[in-house]
């Protein structure tokens, strides 16, 4: 028995270890990339065609993130705008929103912006997700000039910078992809918004090896070229998911994925336990058919944590095996490290937005602290994936099949 620990032991302090040097090196590694792409011209910059689908109106995030999106300083690009239906209130608003733009332009106020913005009504979906039926229709309005094809969710906080950045990794011609992945800033100081936020930056801030890097929806491009090829209109067929269908695809066809490390999106949250635990299996479950390699090793690296921290306590306290405090000793001292490094982290992304900071900087006590309860929290909702058969996604309850089969089981409403 006493080999098989230590060699779990062994896996959990080399762990615990590594993922602290590769939050550690976060920094670097940012510095490395924006050598490759923060030198290039705005005619560097190719065309772009950006589709966002959207679903109902958000008081809080909507009208910020379309006046962002609206004002990218970018040279060349088009706004596909696609919705499910004619009556989403978000409809009546981007028209209203898209009129007194047009008066602005026409009026000689005109500033950085797009050179259109179009709304598609995409109706409802049969057979794949409502959010990827949108998307493919929207993509039957590209047209030959639109070198990029990025994408956008519209509860994201961006910058007027953010198109060009997320770009810039294709327009410098190192990679065919590039995403990066948001960070959770919660909106109330309560302890699930806590653990959500600290559960997702352990996953931003292991991103950025192409390796293991994919994509997430919220923020992707791909060169125009690269989509053709691939053709992801086909790729999305039947497709509940958007981004790890596509990124995954990309990987077997040798394409390359950028992850952005210093485009980290703020993304206000507030969970209750209950939306929560819904959020975190709707995600793994999708992870679970998408990419199988990642959910297996977010269910090893959850799960060695785990065993690892209750073999060791158990050792100690039960069978008084002071030899456990070694390992035990190792991850905690890797735990706080950690912590401080994502603290790092923070203040570097987030530096000129004071009140995320600061909201932040709580959540880092929280890792500090509650590292084990993250883990297992983590871990149950990996683990869920696996006795969910259907998933509700904005009002939709949907059944994955197959990779491209989707049934859609009931709309609510």
């Amino acid at each position: 028995m006493e080999p098989i620990l230590w060699t779990l032991w062994g896996l959990w302090m080399a762990q615990a270890l590594l993922t602290a040097l590769e939050v550690g090196g976060y920094a670097r590694y940012r510095r490395w990339q924006e050598s490759l792409w923060g030198h290039l011209l705005p005619q560097d910059q190719k065309s772009a065609a950006l589709i966002i689908a959207v679903k109902g109106f958000d008081p809080d995030n909507t009208p910020h993130f379309f006046e962002a999106i609206l004002a990218q300083d970018y040279p060349r690009y088009r706004v596909l705008i696609t919705v499910e239906s004619e009556k989403d209130p978000v409809v009546s608003w981007l028209r209203s929103m898209l009129a007194e733009r047009e008066r602005n332009l026409l009026s000689g106020n005109a500033g950085p912006g797009p050179c259109e913005v179009r709304i598609i009504i995409a109706g409802t979906c049969e057979g794949r997700g409502q959010k990827v039926h949108n998307q493919i229709e929207a993509f039957k309005e590209l047209d030959a000039g639109d070198r990029m094809v990025a994408f956008a969710d519209a509860d994201i906080r961006c910058g007027t910078d953010w198109l060009a950045r997320l770009t810039s990794p294709l327009n410098a011609g190192t990679h065919q992809l590039a995403s990066t992945y948001r960070w959770l800033v919660p909106k109330r100081p309560t302890l699930v918004n806590h653990f959500a936020s600290v559960i997702n930056a352990s996953v931003a801030t292991l991103g950025g090896r192409d390796l293991w890097s994919n994509l997430w929806g919220g923020s992707m491009a791909i060169t125009r070229h690269d989509f053709d090829e691939l053709d992801v209109p086909e790729v999305f067929h039947g497709s509940l998911n958007d981004d790890l269908r596509m990124g995954e695809y990309a990987r077997t066809k040798g394409r390359k994925i950028a992850f952005i490390k210093s485009l980290l999106i703020p993304s206000p949250v507030d969970f209750t336990w209950s939306s929560f635990f819904e959020f975190g299996r709707r995600q793994y479950y999708q992870v679970r058919w998408y990419s199988p390699a990642l959910y297996s090793f977010s269910l090893m690296l959850t799960g060695i944590y785990t065993l690892g921290l209750v073999s060791s306590v158990t050792a100690i306290l039960w069978f008084h095996y002071p030899l456990a405090w070694i390992p035990f000793g190792v991850v905690l001292f890797a735990d706080q490290l950690r912590a401080w490094a994502r603290s790092k982290v923070i203040v570097e992304h987030f530096g000129n937005q004071p009140e995320i900071v600061e909201v932040l900087r709580k959540t880092v006590w929280v890792e500090h602290l509650g590292t084990p309860a993250a883990m297992a929290i983590h871990g149950i909702l990996a683990l869920s994936a696996l006795f969910v058969s259907r998933i509700r996604w904005a009002g939709i309850h949907y059944r994955i099949l197959s990779q491209t089969k989707t049934e859609v089981l009931k709309r609510e409403g």
